[in-house]
């Protein structure tokens, strides 16, 4: 799939998690993760559903017990309609990578610490 259409399926306003995974200050695995993203197919809502695996709790960074489950209840996955099979997984899978290499590697490079206005004025 092109960017554009991988980008389109990503929902506005992005999932909490995506936006944390993507903040520079965010906290990272021992593997430098911000993010790790799953897919299944979830029969109810027609499509594959990408989820973080990785999440932020108050005492840091933890891997939920049941993640699909996790999101599903927090409503902040990212659905890939269509049928069930190879060709819907796939694009969960392309969509998961440019996540990984473009969203959130792109974002975390963009985040500057600028205020809002210039308090000296």
């Amino acid at each position: 799939m092109a960017d554009n259409e991988l980008a389109a399926l990503i929902p506005d306003p992005k999932p909490s998690w995506l936006i944390r995974a993507m903040d520079p200050k965010s906290p990272t695995t021992d593997q430098n993760e911000t993010i790790r993203s799953a897919s299944s197919y979830v029969k109810e809502l027609g499509g594959e559903v990408l989820y973080p695996t990785i999440r932020m709790g108050e005492e840091g960074l933890y891997k939920p017990t049941n993640p699909l489950k996790e999101s599903l209840d927090r409503g902040d996955y990212i659905l890939v309609p269509g049928p069930p099979g190879a060709e819907t997984a796939s694009r969960a899978t392309d969509l998961s990578k440019y996540i990984s290499s473009v969203v959130v590697s792109g974002g975390r490079g963009s985040f500057t610490d600028k205020p809002l206005y210039d308090r000296s004025q």
